[in-house]
């Protein structure tokens, strides 16, 4: 039986949240969580996805992430496995360090941003290891109110929403995080409809309905059930498309081919090259990297590109 299912697509913002496994410590010491902090930052960079926040408690983390590949389960698959080998090879032991599921709202980024963020901030004066967010070290909250959020942190998504210049945005969210509101602070989550999704009844009835074809299933498809997709949406045969052809149709189904084998199989780059034919496996790496590129461009292209992966995905679902 196929996992609940996971809303994934380009531009998607999630609150993210990972427990030890039954409840343990995910990090004993601060070179834990150095490591850890290296890893995320690494493995955001390497597969582009964007770090808005975090927060880093002994057996739980909490993320704020922007994913403008749509592409969080890749991310979170290979990031956490490489922790996990981190710490068991370091404390000398086997097993899960994560529990297997990690959770994943979908933030309404125009509406809850700003109070996902606030939440993630405040964690740790709820949980009372420190009076005041600013005290803590293992929060992303000192980047933001420093101005040092730069490379893979992002703070400017959240601070800008408070508009003014940066010295003005990043005072007036000092004020919102550290401020009480009236009846004093509340430490519970912002609400979540249908326990996936961070916003109002009409955000997700667009992102759990209208947006059917770009819901991705939490698991990997097979390279067959990407080439047959691929071929129905492109409208060429599977002979053409495993032989490299001048004719451009040919060219994009091709690099298309690889961007979802990428992304959406778990098969390597030698399995996808040599699907298609191809010998060097830097080719695979260069198509699906155009293919990525495209869809960060703004233009007509792009949305023709986006359209192409959205009837793709539909299919291979079907």
């Amino acid at each position: 039986m196929s996992r609940p299912l996971r809303i994934e697509y380009p531009g998607a913002v999630y609150h993210v949240l990972c427990r030890g496994n039954n409840r343990q410590k995910i990090f004993r010491d601060d070179l834990d969580r150095r490591r850890y902090l290296e890893k995320l930052l690494h493995y955001c960079e390497l597969k582009e996805v964007s770090l808005l926040g975090y927060c880093l408690l002994s057996n739980h983390i909490h993320l704020l992430v922007e994913t403008p590949l749509g592409n969080l389960s890749k991310m979170m698959q290979a990031f956490q496995t490489s922790y996990t080998l981190y710490f068991n090879r370091r404390h000398g032991r086997s097993g899960h360090v994560f529990e297997q599921r990690y959770k994943a709202l979908l933030v309404d980024k125009d509406n809850y941003l700003l109070q996902v963020s606030r939440y993630i901030h405040r964690n740790p004066v709820e949980a009372k290891l420190v009076g005041r967010p600013q005290d803590y070290r293992w929060s992303s909250y000192g980047a933001y109110v420093n101005g040092k959020g730069a490379g893979v942190l992002r703070t400017s998504p959240v601070l800008e929403q408070l508009g003014g210049e940066q010295r003005e945005q990043i005072r007036n969210y000092r004020e919102y995080v550290e401020s009480e509101p009236v009846g004093g602070v509340s430490g519970e989550p912002p609400p979540a409809v249908k326990g996936v999704v961070i916003g109002d009844k009409e955000f997700a009835e667009q992102v759990l309905h209208r947006r059917r074809g770009r819901v991705v299933m939490e698991r990997d498809y097979t390279l067959g059930q990407v080439e047959e997709a691929v071929c129905r949406v492109a409208r060429v045969e599977r002979e053409e498309l495993r032989r490299a052809q001048r004719r451009p149709a040919i060219k994009r189904a091709r690099e298309l081919f690889m961007y979802l084998g990428r992304h959406h199989t778990g098969a390597s780059l030698r399995e996808i090259a040599d699907r298609l034919g191809v010998r060097d496996i830097s080719t695979v790496s260069h198509g699906e990297k155009r293919v990525a590129k495209g869809l960060r461009e703004s233009g007509a292209g792009a949305k023709e590109l986006k359209r192409v992966l959205d009837k793709t995905y539909s299919l291979i679902q079907a």
